[in-house]
């Protein structure tokens, strides 16, 4: 399996030589910038998750990040290797996916970088902002703020990749096609997919970090459900809560009404009511009574 860890600053053209380099060797292309947005319109429980720290201007934690890797993972099982832009990005991102991977059974074959000079890519940014005519790419100290950022954070990562024999800086000046010919010389110089490849994961420190691959992405996914279940539960109560108030507001204005109707009923004047029934209570004219007889002597 190949799989490819793909560095390169800002207006590098990272962004096109990832999509050639997964059309030629049929990658999967992991962009964790595709995958966030990918998991956020979804509506998926991480998506939910990361949404809402991202909402309050907070960074999306690294579990949160490596599980949906995981998941890209597992959805494509099939594949015959991945290009990883944009992760990892620090070391123990780094550390974090070696152990993912290592737990699949495979592993970073290389990470290419695209080596070029901060002149250079000041030129093609502003040359980016223009013809798209997106401000932040226009302004000097947002571009070297960018550049800066990237380098402190690549610079460890070199190291630590280059500790493997899996480094390896691509000058990334010159045509599209010259840049991606260059890729693919390395890619072929340095991979044979008929020779076996043996893989190995750094160990765990004794106190384990906040970042971990598959028992620990497991963890963190359970958690997540289990927050997002408590917000449907508060959710769902409060929906319960609100048709008894309404019920029981029902219920009052019913009775409420009855004991106004009442009320009024007792204020006006009381009806003479005629009954229908014959009155029996003249007497009856008495029969006279059968006398006796008189008999004659």
């Amino acid at each position: 399996m190949l799989n490819i860890v793909i560095f390169g600053p800002p207006g590098a053209g990272k962004g096109t030589q990832s999509a050639r380099l997964t059309e030629k060797y049929h990658l999967i292309h992991l962009s964790t910038g595709d995958i966030l947005r990918g998991e956020i319109e979804s509506g998926s429980i991480l998506g939910q998750e990361a949404k809402l720290l991202m909402d309050q201007g907070l960074l999306v934690p690294d579990e949160i990040v490596i599980t949906m890797i995981n998941n890209k993972l597992v959805q494509n099982s099939n594949a015959t290797g991945f290009i990883f832009d944009g992760f990892p990005r620090t070391i123990h991102q780094a550390e974090a996916l070696d152990r993912l991977l290592y737990a699949k059974g495979t592993g970073i074959s290389m990470t290419l970088a695209l080596d070029i000079s901060n002149e250079e890519l000041i030129q093609r940014i502003i040359k980016r902002g223009e013809e798209l005519g997106r401000t932040d790419d226009q302004d000097l100290d947002t571009i070297s703020k960018r550049i800066t950022e990237y380098t402190s954070k690549t610079a460890p990562l070199k190291e630590y990749y280059s500790k493997q024999k899996k480094f390896f800086a691509i000058r990334g000046v010159g045509s599209i096609d010259e840049i991606f010919n260059s890729l693919c010389m390395a890619v072929e110089s340095h991979y044979n997919p008929g020779q076996k490849q043996v893989y190995s994961a750094p160990p765990l420190p004794a106190v384990l970090p906040s970042v971990l691959a598959e028992k620990q992405v497991k963890k963190v996914e359970k958690k997540v459900a289990a927050k997002a279940a408590t917000k449907t539960t508060k959710k769902l109560t409060k929906n319960v809560v609100k048709n008894v108030i309404k019920k029981v507001a029902k219920k009052t204005t019913k009775k409420t009404v009855k004991k106004a109707a009442k009320k009024t009923a007792k204020k006006l004047p009381a009806k003479k009511v005629i009954s229908k029934k014959k009155n029996t209570s003249k007497k009856a004219p008495k029969k006279k009574a059968a006398g006796k007889k008189k008999t004659r002597r």
